[in-house]
């Protein structure tokens, strides 16, 4: 909306501008050599004046005015890039947070299947081996149940980047 206002005092003010450069100024027959000029010319009255002097105040306070548009639109453009900037930085950090988790479950999980291996080497061969490999099972159910609660997360992560996406760096 403030773009239709700037376009219409523009208009305005291109109209004042010229209505006062016809009021101002004149033309007057000037010969010169035997030819015969139109010149130009700004009679020296009050009237006059005082058309300039409110033409300059309307331009300097249109000036004013639109450059203070401007600024309160380019404060407002870059706060918004700034959020967008945080927000996705936010995102970005629980991500390497879920990737250190992730890394951890497959950790935990080598450390089970290294304890089977030591197990089953060491076992004595009465039961004890389907024990050992129940016990594998049921880990490794935990760590992948933890892990496809973390593919969630990611997941909605990954939903949020795509819903936040950085904006251009230029304010139109």
């Amino acid at each position: 909306m403030t773009e239709l206002w700037e376009t219409i005092i523009r208009y305005v003010l291109v109209g004042a501008a010229a209505y006062a450069a016809g009021t101002i100024v004149q033309y007057r027959q000037f010969r010169l050599r035997k030819v015969s000029l139109l010149v130009p010319f700004v009679p020296k009255s009050s009237r006059n004046f005082t058309i300039v002097v409110l033409t300059l105040s309307l331009l300097t306070a249109f000036s004013v005015i639109t450059s203070q548009v401007q600024q309160q639109h380019q404060s407002q453009c870059n706060a918004d890039f700034q959020q967008v900037i945080r927000d996705n930085a936010r995102i970005n950090d629980e991500d390497r947070e879920l990737e250190r988790a992730d890394d951890d479950l497959r950790g935990r999980r080598d450390d089970a299947l290294d304890s089977l291996v030591l197990g089953l080497m060491s076992a004595p061969g009465n039961g004890s081996a389907v024990r050992l490999l129940a016990e594998y099972d049921r880990k490794v159910q935990q760590i992948e149940t933890e892990r496809r609660d973390l593919d969630v997360r990611r997941d909605e992560l990954r939903q949020k980047r795509r819903d936040n996406p950085y904006p251009t760096p230029r304010c139109d």
